[in-house]
């Protein structure tokens, strides 16, 4: 029958799936195949050295062997990965629930497994195919193999399995949890690990000399035990699933609001840019046509006055000419948002140049192209800024029939990681939550047209350019959000 002490096998299968099942969540301090072995390694050591140290059946110490669990991998999670307590706790506790429940699911397949070994037993006496000790012993030997390998098997896979499917259904691994999240999140596994301790306590039990089990005594648990591990293991993952559904809902609601925040101060700053662009054009005609009246008069005068009334002129004429934006785009909005990045740019030494024309349909929003400029012109600025050889950005935009390209690239240094999730590049900021929404709301915004974006990366004599690509198709008459 199923020894309570677990066996070497158990320790050995413990200490790689725990060393896989941490690397899932943590970064190793060094190369995460060297933490994984050594995390391996040194987990079968302190687990062997505690049961050996911890051998007796009192509550005391299965407490304390819980206890010692709980430390190992923490210590462990400390010593290989970087600093994140909130997580090193989850891993820590989910890991050891788990595996501690698993045990009772496997210990009712083995009670099975030894019954039907037992029966064949039975039949060999009976058939007389077992006639001699000899025999007999080397069938309870072999038996006995057969079963310890096959409940080695159904721990390994049953761990595995719900370590994988934690591991998958914990999609945001880089989410900083907070205090309230992680308790929401390890109290189910911490529910599991008190269940697997009293299950302990109560399991064995000794009267009048002799030790009796609780399936011996209660037949019934036999079914409830595992039913109820199941149950366990079941609410520890759906804690999990839950936990992931609400920060998605969480993050699209801001990403939602952002967006909508950026579209009401669009429409708001609209009206006053036309109005000022009005004016502008205006202002523009009545100095030309005044300018052009004073060179007429100044046209009748000669001599040094008349260099400096044209000397005058032309200061004037520079003046005015500076009323034009440097972007003439055939749209207000987008020859505003141009002109700002341009100046943003150059302030920061950055080469800005573009090739930029509104679509001749209008059949794409305003709003929608002016999120798009925005945000990817305020990435450009921002990573232009930061790169170590050329800083430059340039911006255009194509037509091919029906679909409308915008086409930024700047120059940048450093790596680029992508988002396992949305395969978008992942905010070198601090606080992720609360910045790299810009990439997203151009996704977003190009999505409204049956579109989508392309980022590629060109290096060319050292130096890294970043190319962002967003298509959006003109047909698209009524644009929603996805």
């Amino acid at each position: 029958m199923f020894e309570w002490g677990i066996p070497f096998g158990l320790y050995l299968i413990n200490s790689i799936m725990g060393s896989i099942y941490a690397g899932k969540f943590l970064r190793a301090k060094t190369s995460g195949r060297t933490a994984l072995f050594v995390w391996a390694f040194l987990s079968f050591i302190f687990e062997s050295l505690t049961e050996e140290r911890i051998n007796a059946e009192s509550s005391f110490s299965i407490i304390l062997k819980a206890a010692a669990d709980m430390v190992i991998v923490l210590f462990l999670s400390m010593l290989l990965y970087q600093k994140d307590l909130s997580k090193q706790f989850f891993v820590a506790v989910s890991f050891i629930g788990g595996k501690k429940i698993i045990v009772y699911i496997v210990i009712v397949m083995s009670i099975g497994l030894c019954n039907a070994d037992w029966k064949i037993s039975d039949t060999f006496l009976t058939q007389g195919w077992i006639d001699s000790i000899e025999k007999a012993k080397k069938w309870t030997a072999a038996s006995n193999g057969v079963i310890w390998v096959i409940t080695l098997s159904m721990y390994l896979l049953l761990l595995a399995a719900y370590l994988f499917v934690m591991s998958a259904k914990f999609v945001k691994k880089d989410y900083r949890l907070q205090k309230h999240e992680n308790a929401f999140l390890t109290l189910p596994s911490l529910a599991s690990l008190c269940i697997a301790i009293t299950l302990r306590m109560m399991i064995l039990s000794a009267e009048n000399g002799v030790t009796e089990t609780i399936f011996e005594r209660v037949p019934a648990t036999l079914f409830w035990v595992p039913f109820i591990c199941i149950l366990l293991l079941g609410v520890n993952v759906s804690s999990v699933i839950l936990f992931q559904k609400m920060v998605q809902l969480n993050e699209e609601e801001r990403k939602r609001s952002v967006l909508e925040s950026q579209i009401r101060q669009m429409q708001r700053e609209i009206a006053e840019i036309q109005d000022i662009y009005a004016d502008m054009r205006g202002l523009k005609h009545d100095m030309r046509s005044h300018l052009e009246s004073i060179a007429a008069v100044v046209g009748r005068t000669d001599g040094k006055e008349r260099e400096e009334l044209d000397s005058y002129i032309g200061q004037m004429e520079e003046t005015v000419g500076r009323l034009d934006f440097a972007c003439q785009t055939g749209n207000a909005i987008t020859d505003v948002i141009l002109h700002q990045k341009k100046q943003e740019a150059e302030k920061q030494g950055i080469s800005f140049q573009a090739d930029f024309t509104y679509p001749d349909q209008k059949q794409i929003d305003v709003y929608d192209i002016g999120i798009v400029l925005s945000n990817a012109l305020e990435n450009a600025v921002e990573a232009a800024g930061k790169a170590e050889g050329a800083k430059k950005i340039s911006v255009r935009s194509y037509q091919k029939g029906s679909l409308f390209f915008i086409e930024v690239e700047n120059g940048f240094s450093g790596s680029l990681t992508m988002d396992r999730v949305t395969g978008l590049p992942v905010s070198s900021k601090e606080d992720r939550r609360l910045h790299g929404l810009g990439m997203e709301n151009i996704k977003r915004c190009a999505g409204k047209y049956k579109g989508d974006i392309d980022i590629t990366i060109r290096e060319t004599e050292g130096e890294k350019t970043f190319i962002l690509t967003v298509m959006m198709y003109e047909k698209t008459f009524t644009p929603q959000m996805p």
